[in-house]
């Protein structure tokens, strides 16, 4: 139940007292009142600001507190992460502490730059209107309208320099592209006078800010965002490019990989669009390991490409310098309107049992031994680290049968008379599982970028999945996040 305070006028008059009800206080009863109303009560005010003991102390509120330091710490740490390989921090936690090794993306990292800014913004709102409102006006309306008049100059001096260039070029080919740059310097100079009367709106009121306050901000936001993205934003479905759409039907009938070479990564995309296997995916994440291997010889015949099974070669244009009559030469299929499709003879099966190793654990040492000529990846597979397990000659070839192939998940039945080495030609990626028969087993990694399992003679099933930890953990962390916003939020409605 809410406590009513009730404060009576002076002199023991019989007029009828004031009623706050305490949940909705900005801080006490003492804090509004006035000499016209209660000047005993404006007396008591006074006398109790005066009590160093009862008020923070004007230097200790101008210093850094301990939720405002958690915020520059984040802000630092974000920008700092989000350069990359520009800066030094990414480098140093990405070889000293091995969960960064999964970051993707380090610009991702900026998220917590602006999570933190606006956090930090908050938390000082939150600590000015806590304060008395003679004396926070007397400090912070100075600034802020220093920085407000600052931005606003800064605002009207690029709109009038760009209308002046715009009026001595015009009518020219840049025109137009000024046009629209005096557009949004008017733009931001209104969301600047519309962001900044609210902010000074709401720095001013003592209470609650009314709900329209708030409304208003959401909605400048929302504009502001909106008109910085729309032109990115498109509902209608992206036609991929006139070159995949000219590819032969049976391309998409049969689970063949293709190479596109010359192209750039968009135009790339437009392979699992008309249903295409490409060697690169769509969206292509560039693991380190597949652009090693795939880029070690600059070359769409490379044995790198036979181990990554890339049956075709698809390109804007004739690739005549490396097609031919020779053994490992691109043979031309098809000369289409848009490009060209070759064949590559020497390809291998995306799924293939090799009952031979060598263990070599550098890379560029692996990488070299696979293009030297007397090597065949069809009979041998290089590993990091031996197997566990003891190979077979068979009698017979393996009978092999790919089962399922989804995304995340892989499932393949081997039928061998020898334990072998089951290679698939996927990316080797932390995250990846693989069971044998319903086991765990190794994961190991073939020709330092794609994945292999020993396999015992027999007939068995096996199944890779893709079941990241890290995808268990962060979906805990969100749901412990939400539940933790859950919960505040409960308690700040409290009335007490």
């Amino acid at each position: 139940q809410d406590i009513v305070i009730q404060l009576h006028q002076d002199g023991g008059s019989g007029g009828r007292p004031r009623s706050f009800l305490a949940s909705s206080l900005p801080r006490t009863v003492l804090s509004s009142t006035n000499a016209a109303e209660s000047p005993t009560a404006l007396l008591a005010r006074r006398e109790m600001q005066s009590w160093r003991l009862l008020q923070l102390e004007p230097s200790a509120l101008r210093k850094p507190d301990r939720l405002g330091g958690v915020y520059l710490a984040l802000i630092a740490f974000g920008l700092l992460m989000a350069f990359g390989s520009y800066g030094f921090l990414y480098e140093l936690l990405y070889r000293t502490l091995p969960p960064f090794q999964l970051a993707r993306a380090p610009g991702r990292a900026a998220f917590l730059y602006t999570f933190a800014i606006s956090g930090l913004l908050g938390h000082a709102i939150s600590r000015w209107q806590g304060t008395d409102p003679e004396e926070r006006q007397a400090q912070i309306m100075p600034l802020l309208r220093g920085l407000l008049m600052a931005g606003a100059v800064a605002i009207i001096a690029a709109l009038a320099a760009t209308g002046a260039v715009f009026a001595a070029q015009h009518p020219s080919e840049t025109s137009g592209r000024l046009w629209h740059q005096l557009g949004g310097w008017s733009i931001a100079l209104i969301g600047l006078a519309g962001g900044s009367a609210l902010l000074i709106g709401l720095l001013k009121r003592e209470g609650k800010a009314p709900a329209w306050m708030g409304a208003a901000l959401v909605l400048l936001l929302v504009v502001d965002l909106w008109l910085f993205g729309f032109k990115l934003v498109r509902l209608d479905p992206l036609e991929p490019a006139a070159l995949w759409q000219e590819l032969p039907s049976e391309l998409s009938e049969r689970p063949l990989r293709v190479l596109p070479w010359g192209l750039s990564i968009f135009e790339q995309n437009g392979a699992m669009q008309v249903g295409v296997n490409s060697v690169f995916g769509y969206n292509a994440l560039e693991v380190a390991a597949v652009q090693g291997l795939a880029a070690s010889v600059p070359d769409p015949r490379s044995s790198a490409f036979d181990v990554l099974s890339a049956f075709g070669v698809v390109s804007g244009g004739p690739l005549d310098e490396f097609s031919g009559e020779g053994p490992d030469d691109l043979q031309l299929v098809s000369e289409l309107p848009s490009g060209r499709l070759y064949s590559r003879p020497n390809a291998l099966p995306v799924a293939r049992m090799v009952h031979q190793v060598e263990v070599i654990p550098d890379s560029t040492a692996a990488i070299d031994r696979l293009h030297q000529s007397d090597f065949d990846p069809a009979e041998i597979v290089i590993l990091n680290a031996d197997p566990a397990c003891a190979l077979g000659e068979p009698a017979d070839p393996a009978g092999l049968t790919i089962s399922a192939n989804r995304p995340g998940y892989w499932q393949i039945d081997v039928e061998s008379d020898a334990p072998g080495l089951l290679v698939l030609s996927e990316t080797q990626y932390p995250g990846w599982r693989v069971e044998i028969d319903g086991r765990p087993a190794e994961n190991l990694t073939a020709y330092t970028a794609i994945r292999a399992v020993c396999v015992p003679a027999g007939g068995h099933q096996i199944i890779w999945r893709y079941d990241p930890a890290s995808f268990k953990i962060g979906g805990a962390l969100s749901a412990l996040g939400l539940l933790s916003v859950i919960i505040s939020t409960i308690q700040l409605r409290r009335p007490n």
